[in-house]
């Protein structure tokens, strides 16, 4: 998350990797998913932030589908996979002044049972 929302948060550089798997850290994007999924050069201060928030969440097809979306329509969005474990703490931070700019989050199915299960 930080390496693909370092321009909005003004860092002026991030890290991608050129081949998907051979990663220096865990979470790195491609350079590839960066410029194309994530729409990296047009990120900046006022880029809403959005995202789908799980526990298995590598397989959401939702970053592809949203951000291709907000991309076709002129959007100033990006759409985000948010490993969580925690809601509750999930939302405690990132509710915080410093995290200013989610605007909508969803909760993939695992989460949703979690939640209706406590």
């Amino acid at each position: 998350m930080t390496r693909v929302l370092s321009a909005k948060f003004g860092g002026f550089l991030t890290f991608g990797v050129i081949q998907a798997g051979v990663v220096s850290a865990p979470g790195q994007p491609t350079v590839k998913d960066l410029l194309e999924l994530y729409n990296f050069r047009q990120t900046g201060p006022d880029t809403k932030v959005h995202g789908v928030i799980g526990n298995r969440i590598g397989h959401s097809k939702s970053p592809h589908l949203y951000n291709a979306a907000f991309k076709s329509v002129g959007f100033n969005g990006i759409y985000l996979p948010l490993l969580v474990d925690n809601v509750a703490n999930f939302l405690k931070t990132f509710s915080s002044p410093d995290f200013v700019g989610y605007r909508s989050l969803d909760l993939n199915v695992a989460m949703r049972w979690i939640l209706l299960l406590r």
